[in-house]
């Protein structure tokens, strides 16, 4: 374990476990005129590449095989078994939980559940309802005053889908939970006649989805009302949600800060009361950010668990598919509604059958074993953040959890492969374009820049394929702290929704030091396949929400629930919604 001392004011002090990035802030004209020189100065480009930090793995030699895509195999060796399978039956005798959660007034899908089952309401009074709130909560140009959580929805499609819904309530054949429960869908993802346009101006511009994602058909198989495609970063490109080639989604705990990225759109609408579920992708930190920005539920399933089929192929051995809700109950239900295998997805092939077991074994966490690696986990820029660890470290320590310290080594060296892993494929996507590359908002062109050196370096230094023998070696690693521990809490970021300054709107930004203090914690579990979920955990001084992350081992989702639901509970009443000009969830 890392040497910790005391200083003068009893604070404790480490050394830096994974870099800070200092660079200057850059929008409107500083931002414009380096992405025109990056593009027309030669040479340019290459400095800025050297200057990222990305060619730090140069001077390293490693002995590992590569590992490409990070499922855990031979499973044996990784420690993946089957459990014992609890599914959707959990819930058959818990749908009164939510009086003793900490849902504190959020809308839920038991909430909507029982009121259709008793003929209270119908999935097209609410859609109907829904749709109100949706034009209200959108229907402003100012950039403070609209959401921005819908990138579009089709009224009329909507409305035909809670139709069916209410027709099978009336004849006594709901299709389990989900039915007449509405959804949003991130952008990144296939539905069936809607453009898949990944947060751009022109991508699929004219071309609507032919079928469903995976995700979508599990989806609506269990009657879910899908409500559109929310807003994303363009390209998935950074932590922020800010887009100014479409639209930027506000925070509903304040609307000058951002919701996070890249699914900032979901985070938006489930935070605002919108929708009780919404599906987000997380190739670094892509749910877990804006969920813990948002004060909501994300959960990252473990590489390979949820299909990829129907996502868009912006960075595919990073990224997963998975569920941000209002609650954990509801967070659950998705996940498992969405996880399994997949005939047409080969990495599902491996994966044990997903599972529910323990989710209510709230009361006594004798049997759980939580690493925290203390020097990590102090690299944040906010002292509430510490403060809210340490109060759920001795909430969870009450109900008989034990909690080891442990040193997760090269934590440097992950998050620096994770970066040229996720650059490497998402500006392989961007690549496609170079006709459009003029439609593309400055900083995610001037990122390109950066990023083109990436793959690049393939055929020369070999810098991505060092960044994947890396990646064998901290999942060798992790296999070996998970023999020990069940789970491992860290923050969720090292900050809370970043301010969104007036320029960037128009113009966009760069702002790679809050990026690197955001992304601090969660590109482990992108680099390395393992699941990880962000959980509420407080407020900051002005009101955001703070978030904690727990992360297990490969498969085992079924464990972060738990942690996640033990987490609601003991932050309970506390939790609270936006205020109420940003709040629309009353339409039940």
């Amino acid at each position: 374990m890392t040497d910790q001392t005391e200083n003068s004011t009893s604070q404790l002090v480490f050394p830096e476990i994974t870099k800070s990035h200092k660079a200057p802030y850059l929008s409107h004209i500083s931002l414009i005129l380096l992405t025109h020189l990056g593009e027309w100065v030669p040479g340019l480009s290459k400095i800025l590449f050297h200057n990222s930090g990305l060619t730090s793995l140069r001077s390293l030699n490693f002995e590992e095989r590569p590992t490409l895509i990070p499922l855990p195999l031979p499973k044996e060796k990784f420690g993946v078994t089957e459990t014992l399978i609890q599914g959707l039956e959990i819930f058959d005798q818990k749908s009164s939980s939510y009086d003793q959660n900490g849902s504190t007034g959020f809308l839920t899908v038991w909430h909507l559940r029982e009121a259709y089952l008793n003929a209270k309401t119908t999935p097209l009074k609410v859609a109907e309802d829904l749709l109100q709130k949706i034009e209200i909560a959108h229907n402003s140009t100012q950039s403070y005053t609209s959401l921005g959580g819908f990138h579009i929805y089709d009224r009329e499609d909507i409305l035909k889908q809670a139709e069916a819904s209410a027709t099978r309530y009336a004849q006594r054949k709901s299709l389990g939970p989900l039915d007449g429960i509405p959804i949003g869908i991130k952008d990144e993802i296939d539905v069936k006649g809607y453009e898949t346009r990944v947060g751009t101006s022109f991508i699929n511009l004219g071309h609507k989805a032919q079928r469903d994602a995976f995700v979508v058909e599990r989806l609506r198989e269990h009657g879910a009302i899908i409500l559109g495609k929310t807003n994303m970063h363009e390209f998935g490109l950074d932590i922020t949600g800010n887009n100014p080639v479409a639209i930027t989604p506000r925070n509903p705990y304040n609307q000058k800060h951002y919701c996070g990225g890249s699914s900032g759109g979901s985070a938006a609408i489930v935070a605002a009361g919108l929708s009780p579920i919404a599906i987000g992708c997380d190739g670094g930190g892509s749910i877990r950010l804006p969920s813990a920005f948002c004060g909501i539920y994300g959960l990252k399933p473990t590489c390979g668990r949820v299909s990829s089929r129907g996502i868009y192929p912006l960075c595919w051995s990073v990224g997963s598919t998975g569920p941000m809700a209002a609650s954990v109950d509801d967070l659950a239900l998705a996940y498992y509604v969405m996880a399994g295998k997949d005939p047409e997805d080969t990495n599902t092939y491996f994966q044990p059958s997903p599972s529910l077991y323990g989710f209510y074994m709230t009361n006594t966490l004798s049997d759980l074993r939580i690493g925290i690696f203390p020097a990590w986990n102090y690299q944040v820029k906010d002292s509430e953040i510490s403060a809210a660890l340490e109060e759920f470290k001795n909430a969870f320590q009450l109900r008989g959890a034990e909690f080891i310290e442990i040193d997760i080594r090269e934590l440097e060296q992950a998050r620096v492969g994770h970066l040229i892993s996720i650059g490497s494929e998402v500006n392989s996507s961007m690549k496609r374009f170079k006709k459009e590359m003029h439609k593309i908002s400055y900083p995610n062109r001037a990122t390109h820049l950066v990023l083109d050196h990436i793959t690049a370096s393939v055929s020369t230094d070999l810098v991505f394929f060092q960044a994947q023998q890396v990646r064998t070696r901290v999942m060798e690693h992790l296999m070996s702290i998970f023999s020990d521990v069940n789970l491992i809490l860290t923050p969720s970021s090292g900050i809370t929704a970043p301010y969104i300054h007036p320029y960037a709107l128009r113009h966009g930004e760069l702002n790679s030091s809050v990026t690197a203090d955001a992304m601090r914690f969660v590109s482990l579990a992108n680099f390395t396949g393992i699941p990880a979920i962000s959980v509420p955990a407080g407020y900051d001084a002005k009101g955001l929400p703070i978030g904690l992350q727990f992360i297990a081992k490969w498969y085992d989702e079924a464990t972060l629930l738990r942690a996640a639901k033990v987490s609601e509970e003991i932050l309970g009443s506390r939790r609270r919604k936006p205020s109420e000009s940003r709040w629309f969830g009353d339409w039940l």
